[in-house]
């Protein structure tokens, strides 16, 4: 008798013990997991990925540098060019500019094979001229000729990656430059 009721005994604390793992294997997972999905928000918003920004940042490498043969080209060249009235200048007079924009895409991003198609280019072209040329309007020629396009630069590069809630275009370039 001694013996079943240890054995008894022995049990009901086994599954005391079985119950009490289970409830903290389901606390400690819940928490895991809302303590994964607040690492996944914050990486997110620093545009970083979660397996330790091998392919975070701008560029879409870890060292910020994209290779030659990932980098492809979309803009407003050739018959395309801009002619962009200008902010009037110190001298009162309204210029303008023709320029050819040129944005750099990384091929190795992973938004590149989604946002980065020629469909897609195309259906968001009229948005980003719209983009480029508000920004550049906003500045004189004499800003824009004494270093001022590259704070220019740097902001049509800012609106374009937000209108396109992605980082796969990652320089904006200009050529062909010219002012009146």
């Amino acid at each position: 008798m001694k013996k079943n009721l240890l054995s008894i005994i022995i049990l009901a604390l086994l599954i005391v013990n079985l119950a009490m793992t289970g409830f903290m294997l389901l606390s400690v997972m819940t928490t895991n997991s809302q303590t994964a999905h607040l690492i996944s928000d914050i990486a997110a918003a620093l545009e970083l990925e979660a397996n330790g920004g091998s392919t975070g940042g701008f560029s879409g490498s870890a060292s910020g540098v994209v290779a030659v043969t990932d980098v492809a080209t979309f803009g407003f060249t050739g018959d395309e060019k801009l002619t962009i009235n200008l902010k009037a200048g110190a001298d009162g007079k309204s210029h303008y500019m023709v320029v050819e924009v040129v944005f750099s895409m990384n091929k190795a991003s992973a938004d590149y094979a989604t946002l980065g198609t020629e469909e897609s280019l195309a259906s968001m072209k009229e948005l980003v001229k719209s983009k480029v040329t508000n920004t550049l309007a906003s500045y004189s020629m004499e800003e824009l000729q004494s270093g001022m396009d590259e704070t220019a630069k740097e902001t049509i590069l800012e609106e374009v990656q937000e209108l396109y809630g992605s980082n796969f275009i990652y320089d904006v370039s200009f050529s062909s430059v010219l002012y009146n």
